[in-house]
């Protein structure tokens, strides 16, 4: 055989070599893509079963199949198989393997529109029955859920009750946490930079106020540490207290800048989850401050 037969072959070995390659590569984004969606929902599911291979005898009759499946179980895809019947005519039992141990002849089958298709409506059964599971249980507990809330939101009330301004952004912010749950976060984050405002404004500070909420509880912690009147202790909750505005900071650009294709809106959970940090490092933040003036 000449160079240019062994150039032409080498060539088309390395094409199929990189076609195998992106076609383990689709499966695995596809995996990935499954996992991002419902990873830890405890959400398994397979696909359609189907024939992978039919053994046809000398008359042209089919004396048995190997017949396959697709199955996520919540963290990684795998292909089952088993053959019709069995060798020897014994029982036939599914056994399952990696997407790599299958081979490149059962990556093309399960890679099907129809078997990718079959296996996503069988998840969405599969997540529909959990939910039917849960639901009823979390619906007996809501009774419980709501009374903490509602003693919650009370308390903070009365705090900010004194001041019509902290009160009216407070208020804002916890009515929207069913309707508008992202406007809700980004508005508690603003109750909070109010807050910092108004209480570096209380000792004496300047020049914060083009401030987002990341600098403002890191000007207000430097004064706090400045008195004399905050212990070790009462350092590291205000360093607690730095670490959940930067997390707030952060969730509320998330919800406020633009947003990418398939971003997902907060839950009312996280904003009522938010609402309730909002007000507690609210609360956090005027008591130290008053302690502050009232040792000066």
């Amino acid at each position: 055989m000449s160079d240019d037969g062994f150039a032409a072959l080498a060539a088309r070995s390395e094409m199929l070599r990189n076609e195998h390659c992106l076609l383990l590569q689709g499966l695995r984004s596809f995996q990935q893509k499954l996992v991002d969606l419902v990873g830890g929902l405890r959400c398994r599911g397979d696909s359609e079963i189907f024939t992978f291979e039919e053994f046809i005898d000398s008359e042209g009759e089919c004396y048995g199949t190997i017949q396959g499946y697709l199955h996520f179980d919540g963290k990684e895809l795998f292909i089952g198989s088993k053959e019709e019947p069995g060798p020897s005519w014994e029982p036939a039992y599914w056994t399952v393997c990696s997407l790599e141990k299958a081979g490149v002849e059962w990556q093309r089958m399960v890679s099907g529109q129809n078997v990718l298709d079959s296996l996503l409506a069988n998840l969405l059964v599969s997540l529909d029955a959990e939910f039917e599971k849960t639901a009823p249980v979390v619906q007996s507990l809501t009774q419980f859920m709501t009374i903490e809330k509602a003693e919650i939101d009370t308390d903070l009330d009365q705090i900010f009750s004194g001041n019509q301004v902290l009160l009216d952004s407070w208020l804002k912010a916890r009515k929207l946490i069913l309707p508008d749950p992202d406007q809700s976060i980004s508005l508690s984050c603003t109750h909070i930079e109010t807050v910092l405002k108004l209480c570096l404004k209380n000792l004496g500070e300047e020049g914060y106020e083009s401030y987002a909420i990341e600098k403002l509880i890191k000007r207000l912690l430097s004064v706090l540490r400045t008195s004399s009147i905050i212990d070790l202790a009462t350092s590291e909750m205000l360093q607690g207290v730095g670490t959940m505005c930067h997390g707030i900071g952060t969730l509320r650009n998330d919800t406020s800048h633009g947003k990418d294709e398939g971003y997902i809106a907060n839950s009312p959970e996280v904003a009522q989850t938010v609402s309730h940090l909002a007000g507690v490092v609210s609360v956090f933040a005027m008591k130290q401050t008053e302690r502050a003036m009232k040792a000066r």
